[in-house]
């Protein structure tokens, strides 16, 4: 009798653990979606506004109504004596139904030092 009872609390037991385990939260946060290109661009680059003082952003869509593809062009002035004296950052937008996803990401700087200073160029500056 005494090792019926066990077995039943034993079960009892399982059965408790496995409602329980059903209960327990997801601990992952869900990962934010960006309902427009710019807010593509800021979960890409979080900090960007934090110097917003030498910031320029422009965005193109391809339609004004229901667009599906976006340009989003960000240029920051750099107030240092570096080698650097401006950044761009060029993104390629789609939408995928509702959300919009980075497809393409392009980086280029204009040099205060070297022989094309008025151009932007792919490479480090000098």
């Amino acid at each position: 009798m005494v090792e019926l009872s066990m077995k039943k609390i034993g079960l009892l037991m399982m059965y408790n653990l496995l409602i329980l385990s059903a209960c327990t939260p997801n601990t992952n946060p869900p990962t934010p979606q960006a309902n427009s290109p710019i807010q593509a661009v800021l979960l890409d680059q979080p900090n960007l506004l934090n110097n917003a003082s030498n910031l320029s952003i422009s965005q193109q869509m391809n339609a004004l109504e229901d667009p599906s593809n976006a340009q989003v062009t960000i240029l920051q002035t750099e107030p240092s004596e570096d080698a650097v004296s401006k950044t761009r950052t060029e993104y390629l937008l789609k939408k995928d139904q509702t959300v919009w996803k980075i497809v393409n990401k392009k980086q280029s700087y204009q040099c205060t030092k070297g022989e094309e200073t008025a151009d932007f160029q792919v490479n480090p500056c000098p």
